[in-house]
């Protein structure tokens, strides 16, 4: 099943499967289907995110997910429950350390590591996952030794409107369209696709 030997390999499986774990050991993901060594399948990985044709962050069982660019305004208005996070924060419905950490990233791509150092938060990679599942945060990298991991807004990678451009469908609608785009879906376990599918906020 070796698919995967360049960054415009992954992005045609991400678009084919709308949902794509990066790495699993023994299981539907890019490592699976990778033709090439973990670290070049690693800097492949980068490339295809800064490519913005993807979107990455932990999406499937808050581990690290492709999704497609069709599919991903669906994924954000499931999970957000059609929140944006201002909202979700203005209803109390925020953890005090979601609230802190999403002002200091702001409108700008942001170090994780300097964030973490800047921030001293307990449990901080804890809330970073949490965030990336709920996808109010997405990753993009830096080019440097093994990548600088860089926390951004989707809407500030894609845009607004592209974003949140589901939002006016309900739940089950957006639960359907993803169904329906993301033949991914069906590798994945009954408990797994139905946490996929499942509000996150």
């Amino acid at each position: 099943m070796e698919r995967i030997f360049s960054p415009d390999d992954l992005i045609d499986c991400v678009n084919e499967y709308g949902i794509l774990p990066f790495w699993v050991e023994d299981g539907f993901s890019a490592w699976q289907m990778s033709g090439v060594s973990f670290m070049k399948l690693w800097n492949m990985r980068e490339k295809a995110i800064n490519s913005q044709k993807v979107v990455y962050g932990k999406f499937v069982n808050k581990k690290s997910a492709f999704v497609s660019l069709e599919a991903f305004p669906y994924l954000c208005a499931l999970r957000r429950d059609g929140y944006d996070f201002d909202s979700l924060s203005d209803e109390g419905r925020a953890p005090r350390r979601e609230i802190e950490l999403m002002n200091a990233i702001g409108t700008e791509p942001t170090r994780s590591y300097q964030l973490k150092q800047s921030l001293n938060m307990k449990g901080f990679d804890g809330v970073v996952t949490s965030l990336q599942n709920k996808t109010y945060i997405c990753l993009t990298f830096k080019k440097s030794y093994m990548g600088t991991a860089l926390l951004c807004r989707p809407e500030d990678v894609f845009g607004y409107d592209y974003v949140r451009s589901a939002y006016n469908l309900s739940v089950e609608e957006n639960a359907q369209k993803l169904l329906e785009l993301c033949k991914g879906l069906q590798e994945f376990d009954e408990k797994t696709r139905a946490k996929i599918l499942t509000t996150a906020v």
